[in-house]
C-alpha cells in the first residue's frame, strides 16, 4: 500500500467500516469467516483481548494515517514488544480443538499477510460505500486488469467487464477475490462504458471489454473448524468471494436486533435516533433493490404494540425496499413524503398514541403522533412469521388526526 501524502486522510468510509467492527477471538483464519468477517475484526491466533485491541488500534492508525506496510510493521513490532510478545510464544486454541502452537507475531509474513487482509477489506467497502452515494454520475464499475506480475488466470477472466454498480455480480466478485489478489474496479461513467464497450477488439490488445454478464458457478466448501458448508464463486478464494461493504451494511442491521429488543425503552429508542441520523441508512437507501431482499431497517420498540398484535417481538422494522422507494431521484413520493420523514419513527412509535386500524384489520395498528404542530399517523402491520413491520407513515391534517384519536373537539 503506497504511503498516502500528509494533508491527504483517507475516505472517511474506509476509517468507519474498520472502526465498527467489533474484535472476536480467533486462532484460525477459519473462525471468523467470510461475511462475518465484515461485521468482526480478527486476526488468526490472537485469542487475547489485550492483543486484539493492539491490532485493531495499530491498524486503525495506519488506516488514519495513511501508512504504509513497512511504516506500520516497525511501529507494531515496538508495540508488540512492549506488550510482551516480541518473539514467539505459546498460543492455546480455546475450543480445544487444536493442539497449542507457537507463534511469533512479529514476523514478517505474519504481518503482511494481517496488514494486507484487514487494508484490502477495508478500501473495498469503502469504495462500494462510496459508489453507493455517486452512481447516479458513475454507473458503471470497470473490472480493472491486475498490477501483479503473476496475475491468477480465474480473476484474468473478468478484465474489461462492465457492469452497473448494483449488477448482482459485485455481491460474488468484488475485489479483492483472494488471498493478496491485487485486482481491483474503477467507477466509470455511461459515457466511458460507451466508448470502451465501442473499441474494436485488435490482437495485440490486452484487455477486451464487455457488458455481457458472466457465468459464475459456485462450488462447495466445508470449513473445517465449523462444520458449517459454503457456496464459494468459483475463481476466489474462500472467505473472499463476496462484497465486504454490502455484507457490513446487512450485519449492522442484523445485529442491532437483538440489542434493541433487550434494551429499556428510552435507550432503545436513543439508539434508532442515532442510527436514522448516521451514514447506514443513508448506504441502505441507495443499494438496488435485489441487494435490499431481506434487509430490514429497525425503526421502533414498542411492548404495547407487541402485546396488541401479538408479535414475536416489541422491534418494529421496514423493509429497505420502503427506505429506497422513498429515495428515488428527487428522494421524495409524489405526495410530498420523503426518506427524512423516516427519521421520525422513532420517536413516533415510542411516543404515539395506538389505535385499531381504521378498516378493521386485526394485523394492523395504526399510530397518531404530534410533533410540534404537525401530526402524523402510520401504519404498523404483523407480518405472516410473526414480526413488525411500518407499512406507512405520512403527515395529517389536526381534524383528521383529532378524529382518529377519538377527540374531534
Amino acid at each position: 500500500m503506497a504511503e498516502v501524502k500528509p494533508g491527504f486522510g483517507p475516505p472517511p468510509e474506509v476509517a468507519r467500516w474498520f472502526e465498527d467492527r467489533a474484535w472476536k477471538p480467533s486462532f484460525n483464519w477459519k473462525d471468523v469467516f467470510g461475511n462475518e468477517h465484515a461485521n468482526a475484526f480478527a486476526v488468526a491466533k490472537v485469542t487475547e483481548l489485550e492483543l486484539g485491541t493492539l491490532f485493531k488500534k495499530s491498524l486503525k492508525n495506519a488506516i488514519a494515517e495513511g501508512r504504509g506496510f513497512e511504516t506500520w510493521r516497525k511501529d507494531v513490532v515496538e508495540e508488540l514488544r512492549k506488550a510482551g510478545w516480541g518473539g514467539p510464544r505459546l498460543v492455546e486454541d480455546p475450543t480445544g480443538r487444536q493442539a497449542p502452537v507457537a507463534v511469533d507475531f512479529t514476523a514478517p509474513r505474519r504481518l503482511r499477510t494481517i496488514f494486507w487482509g484487514n487494508m484490502a477489506s477495508a478500501r473495498a467497502a469503502g469504495q462500494w460505500e462510496r459508489a453507493q452515494r455517486s452512481k447516479r454520475a458513475l454507473p458503471f464499475f470497470l473490472y480493472l486488469h491486475t498490477v501483479s506480475a503473476h496475475p491468477r488466470k480465474d480473476h484474468l477472466q473478468w478484465v474489461g467487464l462492465i457492469r452497473p454498480v448494483d449488477d448482482s455480480v459485485w455481491a460474488k466478485i468484488f475485489p479483492p477475490n483472494g488471498w493478496h489478489c491485487k485486482c481491483a474496479v474503477r467507477q466509470i461513467t455511461a459515457r466511458e462504458a460507451e466508448e470502451l464497450l465501442a473499441r474494436p477488439w485488435k490482437d495485440d490488445d490486452t484487455v477486451r471489454y464487455t457488458s455481457e454478464a458472466p457465468e459464475i458457478p459456485m462450488r462447495t466448501w466445508t470449513n473445517k473448524r465449523t462444520g458449517e458448508i459454503l457456496q464459494v464463486p468459483a475463481g476466489c478464494d474462500p472467505g473472499w468471494g463476496g462484497n465486504p461493504g454490502l455484507a457490513r451494511v446487512k450485519g449492522i442491521m442484523r445485529s442491532l436486533e437483538q440489542s434493541l429488543i433487550e434494551a429499556a425503552p428510552a435507550d432503545a429508542t436513543k439508539a434508532l435516533d442515532a442510527l436514522w441520523q448516521s451514514p447506514w441508512t443513508r448506504v441502505v437507501s441507495r443499494l438496488s433493490p435485489e441487494e435490499a431482499k431481506g434487509v430490514f431497517l429497525p425503526a421502533g420498540v414498542s411492548k404495547e404494540m407487541q402485546a396488541q398484535l401479538g408479535a414475536k417481538t416489541p422491534l418494529v422494522s421496514i423493509a429497505a425496499e420502503d427506505v429506497i422507494a422513498r429515495s428515488n431521484i428527487d428522494g421524495r413520493y409524489r405526495d410530498g413524503r420523503g426518506f427524512d420523514d423516516l427519521a421520525r419513527l422513532p420517536q413516533a412509535i415510542a411516543e404515539g398514541t395506538i389505535r385499531p386500524d381504521p378498516r378493521g384489520k386485526a394485523s394492523v395498528r395504526s399510530v397518531i403522533w404530534q410533533s410540534a404542530k404537525t401530526w402524523w399517523r402510520g401504519f404498523v402491520a404483523r407480518s405472516s412469521n410473526g414480526f413488525m413491520r411500518v407499512t406507512s407513515l405520512h403527515q395529517r391534517g389536526e381534524a383528521l388526526a383529532r378524529r382518529d384519536l377519538g377527540r374531534e373537539d
